[in-house]
């Protein structure tokens, strides 16, 4: 059972008005699209990479499949969160979304010198993959690749994430 747009809900106006929200619920509860999405991720992830120290995934969504995803690929799993969840002392960074600002925090010295893939459920502008390239290379970890549940290619998002290779289950068109 592959992964299609029609397994998503999409809700439109939300979180504002003119946003369609990708909503990766109905994925969730059906334990064979579940199932099948974490097995199409890591062969996507292997297709793009051959060995990582780290998967870094953001706050809420990437945590869904980032451990699974870690643990399939013999890697370590780190939390990309939200400010003021994680104790001091934490590298951040600030980025723009399509519906406002958000900001990431990793722990500073995690990753120096690890081969680090990104996950997210959904590629749209690429603002938060990309907050993650700089901020993982900030704190001296080497990006190496990215895979996310979904994507929206209208929205050019993988432009943002220049030369790293990315891989995505679903296409929204």
């Amino acid at each position: 059972m592959n992964l299609k747009p029609e397994h998503y809900r999409n809700v439109a106006d939300w979180p504002k008005a003119g946003i369609q929200f990708k909503d990766i619920g109905p994925v969730l509860r059906n334990p064979d699209l579940l199932a099948e999405s974490t097995l199409q991720l890591v062969a996507a992830a292997r297709e793009l990479v051959d060995q990582v120290d780290f998967v870094v995934a953001p706050e809420a969504r990437g945590f869904l499949f980032g451990p699974s995803l870690a643990i399939a690929l013999k890697a370590g799993f780190v939390p990309a969160r939200k400010p003021n969840k994680l104790p001091p002392t934490t590298a951040s960074i600030a980025y723009e979304l399509e519906y406002g600002e958000a900001q990431l925090h990793i722990h500073e010295h995690e990753l120096d010198g690890a081969r680090v893939l990104i996950h997210d459920d959904l590629l749209a502008t690429g603002g938060t993959a990309a907050a993650l390239v700089t901020l993982l290379t900030q704190v001296g970890a080497q990006p190496v690749a990215a895979v996310f549940l979904s994507e929206i290619p209208s929205l050019s998002g993988r432009s943002a994430l220049g030369d790293l290779p990315c891989g995505s289950l679903v296409s929204f068109k």
